[in-house]
């Protein structure tokens, strides 16, 4: 029955009329581009709270308004949505043995800043032809901060944790708002992922649209660990009804398919999982979850260190196959002829 269900499914999606591909497809130089920014020393590790996060939250409003989004937030200043983030409390709590030695300075910083506000970013492609549903693209902004105050090298730059993931969602923003889609796409830089997914638990919390108006989201996370043509997987709640698009999506990519959920233990670690608790149909699809062996090996090396930097040697094949993907994405599930359901 699950079969039948799935052929269907793919059957229907594959006889919807949606518009024509994006030209140019977004380029590895432009994804490059974005994170030499957010992952340079001058953006100190982009900590909610810092004045790295005044840095990063007023860059990606500026690149929202300049590819054409209108203002999403409910805040004072366009695109930046405000939530609290409360103290937490000051009993210390040892650390895992085998967690980054950066995430103590973070951990201790968390208790030295108290009481703030910190935002999301949001910004919002409206569709041509609405008919009352959306699509959603999210990506934590945050990282740690100076996470090594007494190293030669202080800041945790977070190029692939989470620079890549904000500026494949930002070169995505760029093209959809070019497309003339039928829904409203919504594309929302969250804050605070690092402390426990606050910002998307806000953005959960106080929505500006309805969730259930919401047919497909899509999470960016990490995804600058593939090297370009790597095979799509996809991090999802199990029997997902996102599938079938994801794997046409993939299919029109020209890219293979990984289905052995190796990478589910990722599920419930990332923004994604708040809006997937409460009914929405929200994955992450991409290269970086279809070979573990390279996740593992950034996960046991530079993640969440000092390490975590743009270099010339980085490889950003597959974050630029991942930001085209979701262009594809996009694409599907903002026509009317996607149910989603």
């Amino acid at each position: 029955m699950r079969f039948s269900a799935f052929a269907a499914a793919v059957l229907l999606a594959g006889c919807a009329t949606v518009p024509p591909p994006v030209q140019p497809a977004i380029t590895e130089a432009a994804i490059r581009k974005t994170i030499s920014v957010l992952a340079s020393d001058s953006f100190e590790g982009r900590m909610a709270g810092t004045p790295g996060e005044a840095r990063t939250i007023a860059y990606l409003a500026e690149r929202f308004r300049s590819a054409g989004l209108s203002n999403g937030a409910r805040g004072p200043l366009p695109y930046l949505d405000p939530f609290a983030i409360i103290a937490r409390p000051v009993k210390p709590v040892p650390l895992h043995p085998a967690a980054p030695s950066a995430q103590e300075e973070f951990t201790a910083h968390i208790q030295r800043l108290g009481n703030f506000t910190s935002h999301n970013v949001i910004g919002l492609v409206r569709g041509r032809h609405p008919d009352g549903r959306a699509v959603l693209l999210m990506a934590h902004w945050d990282h740690l901060g100076i996470c090594a105050p007494h190293a030669a090298d202080k800041v945790c730059n977070g190029a692939i944790d989470n620079a890549s993931g904000v500026a494949a969602l930002v070169a995505v923003a760029g093209q959809v708002a070019n497309m003339g889609l039928d829904r409203d796409v919504w594309f929302v830089a969250t804050g605070g992922e690092e402390w426990g997914l606050l910002g998307a638990r806000a953005f959960a919390d106080k929505p500006p649209l309805p969730l259930a108006s919401i047919v497909a989201g899509f999470n960016l996370d990490t995804i600058a660990i593939a090297p370009a043509g790597a095979r799509v997987a996809m991090v999802a709640p199990p029997h997902a009804r996102l599938e079938p698009l994801v794997r046409l999506a993939a299919a029109a990519m020209g890219r293979g398919w990984d289905g052995d959920h190796q990478a589910d233990s990722f599920l419930r670690r990332q923004d994604g999982w708040v809006l997937a608790e409460r009914g929405v149909p929200m994955v992450m699809a991409g290269g970086s979850f279809s070979d573990l062996k390279l996740l593992n090996a950034f996960l046991k090396s530079d993640y969440h260190q000092p390490n975590d930097e743009l270099r010339a040697s980085t490889d950003l094949g597959g974050a630029t196959d991942d930001a085209n993907l979701h262009v594809e994405l996009v694409r599907r599930a903002a026509s009317r002829n996607f149910s989603g359901r």
